[in-house]
């Protein structure tokens, strides 16, 4: 195992992420996370399982408003990234050598780096995805030298039934991987006990949730189509090997998946390769985002590193063994261009990166001075029955998040999965609304806008120019406005 380079890399990156996790404020979907925890914990949401509002919740609780706390659980799980995919090099073969390539090519990846600055889903899959990945290829590898360790499928169960409760991803990629081995083998894997055993404790610790989501309609799909409406199918490819690398991230997922499915030296992990191509044609066909293979990552560039030490040894020379001091180099740029050194972000031109960058967001705290200034404005009488509803669910959560301590009420939103926190009561007769735009305005009477709230920095324009309206007489009860008025 190299140890000393590999350690070095996963402290080094951890150390780094936690030292600028005080230069930005909450992540949109951060506040979101924090807000369903602390005040809407339940078995399921619309676009993630209670894991990730949970982690939220309890960092939280451990150091109020500390961004610190709240940040370590995302740059420990980045640098255990670096640190599996080395353990994955190693069980593939790779020298010490090659697991330092591997782990580098992690610890330089724009998406995997980026993401462990934050706290959500997202951070969390590659690693348990990653993990499930190592404990499937350590069973095959000892399998094939007659040595049976079947609690290691047991293990492999108990990472993704965590994985569940984060996305319902990993379920592909379980699906993908018992596909590959029925094609390809090894197909006694299937034969196991352990495994049949293992896929029963990940249905049964996924049961509340599914529970949740069939009481609910199924938002999940729903959150399904909307991804797709704001994703490219064409650009997944591009964009994911974007994500994975610039340079060394892209060139060894290829020769990685490449080594998968040709190379003899690991012909006994055949399925890997075609788990891989599974997942990516999935996602193509359903419009993806770009990081859903994120967690493919880490096995890719380990295969990628190990087919490269068998090239040269099969050459019997070391040409070429100065590459890698200019590729990381480079390949590094873009990840350091996204971190929040510099006094404004050096966002990239890519718009899918630009769209990733929303750390830099700083109106959250201003929105929620401004509406709850609005709030406390109001006659005593009328602000006993007015509601507070936020257009979008960042801003719902900014509200809930930041605004409770300032006088507010608790925050309702028709946007995503706010609308299934509940609606307003029926005994509210004004609403303060907290939007740009006014879709509510047509069922009530009266409507002023109080105040608007501006912003210099907002990068992506969520908290820039945003309405502070009154909204009196309404014409419906809210019980029969609240599924008219749901959006996506």
């Amino acid at each position: 195992m190299a140890r000393v380079p590999v350690l070095l890399l996963a402290g080094t990156t951890a150390v780094l992420l936690l030292l600028l996790s005080g230069r930005y404020g909450y992540l949109s979907d951060e506040l979101y996370f924090l807000a369903a925890g602390k005040y809407y914990l339940d078995w399921g949401y619309m676009d993630q399982q209670p894991l990730v509002p949970l982690l939220a919740r309890w960092a939280d609780a451990v150091a109020p408003g500390s961004l610190l706390v709240f940040r370590i659980v995302p740059a420990l799980v980045t640098a255990a990234g670096i640190l599996l995919t080395a353990l994955i090099a190693r069980e593939l073969g790779g020298d010490r050598r090659a697991q330092t390539l591997a782990a580098a090519a992690y610890a330089v990846s724009p998406w995997l780096l980026l993401s462990g600055h934050w706290l959500a889903a997202a951070t969390l899959a590659p690693l348990e995805w990653g993990v499930v990945l190592w404990l499937l290829i350590r069973w095959t590898r000892l399998h094939h030298t007659g040595v049976r360790r079947d609690r290691l499928l047991w293990a492999a169960s108990a990472v993704a039934a965590v994985g569940v409760q984060t996305k319902f991803q990993v379920v592909l990629l379980g699906v993908a991987v018992l596909s590959s081995v029925a094609a390809v083998g090894p197909r006694r894997m299937l034969r196991r006990p352990a495994l049949w055993g293992g896929a029963g404790l990940v249905l049964g610790t996924a049961a509340p949730t599914l529970l949740w989501q069939h009481r609910n309609g199924w938002p999940a799909l729903d959150m399904g189509a909307v991804v797709a409406s704001e994703t490219r199918r064409w650009l997944f490819v591009p964009n994911a090997l974007l994500f994975s690398g610039v340079v060394v991230g892209a060139v060894l997922c290829c020769y990685g998946l490449w080594q998968l499915l040709r190379s003899p030296e690991l012909a006994r992990y055949r399925f890997l390769g075609w788990t891989v191509v599974g997942l990516v044609l999935f996602f193509v066909v359903a419009s993806g985002r770009p990081n859903y293979p994120a967690g493919l990552f880490g096995l890719l560039f380990a295969a990628g590193a190990v087919g490269l030490r068998h090239r040269r040894e099969r050459r019997g020379n070391n040409r070429g063994r100065w590459v890698p001091w200019v590729a990381y180099p480079l390949s590094a740029l873009l990840p350091i261009a996204l971190l929040p050194i510099y006094p404004l972000p050096l966002l990239a031109a890519h718009p899918e990166l630009t769209n990733y960058s929303r750390m830099y967001e700083t109106g959250w705290p201003e929105l929620a001075r401004t509406t709850a200034a609005a709030y406390r404005g109001l006659p005593a009488e009328l602000r006993e029955d007015t509601v507070v509803v936020a257009e979008s669910y960042p801003t719902a959560a900014a509200l809930d998040v930041h605004g409770r301590e300032l006088g507010l009420p608790r925050v309702y939103s028709p946007h995503r999965g706010y609308w299934f926190f509940g609606a307003p009561p029926d005994s509210a007769r004004a609403m303060l609304y907290v939007g740009s735009e006014q879709p509510l305005a047509p069922y009530f009477g009266e409507r002023e806008q109080l105040d608007t709230v501006r912003t210099e920095h907002d990068v992506v324009n969520i908290a820039r120019g945003v309405a502070v309206t009154l909204h009196t007489e309404p014409e419906l009860s809210w019980s029969e406005l609240w599924p008219r008025i749901r959006t996506a």
